[in-house]
């Protein structure tokens, strides 16, 4: 899961119909080691007027290695939910309640879910979305 507070352009703003290639820094954890192409991606945006996740997709390239002061990116391709799933939603389920990004807050990305939150935060979205991101359908 990657967070922020900027938007990508066209983020929030217009469902994509197909997953779109992206890309976003992480930090210079471990964590950055352990994405792997095929993983799911789940996009949250805070700092907005409702916060909340608004894409997901796939990793589809291994993690760039950082170079000099860089961070490492993750390349992936993500759709824009057309209904986005609010925070509050989030910290209401009692499964994604106790997820790293709730729990954590300013965490660094890119952050975990387990399969049983995926599993949780799939029932929020429709499946639609899901489908058109590529992703499991529970």
């Amino acid at each position: 899961m990657t967070a922020g507070s900027t938007p990508t352009p066209g983020t929030a703003t217009q469902a994509v119909p197909e997953p779109a290639p992206q890309e976003w820094c992480l930090a210079r954890t471990y964590r950055s080691r352990l994405v792997e192409p095929g993983d799911l991606v789940v996009r949250y945006l805070g700092g907005q007027k409702t916060p909340g996740i608004v894409e997901i997709g796939r990793v589809t390239h291994a993690v760039e290695p950082p170079a000099g002061d860089e961070k490492p990116v993750v390349h992936y391709a993500a759709v824009t939910l057309r209904a986005p799933v609010a925070r509050q939603v989030l910290k209401d389920d009692p499964v994604l309640a106790g997820c790293e990004l709730i729990r954590l807050g300013r965490a660094a990305n890119p952050l975990h879910l387990t399969p049983e939150e995926t599993l949780a935060l799939a029932t929020h979205v429709t499946p639609e979305d899901l489908d058109r991101a590529g992703w499991p359908q529970g």
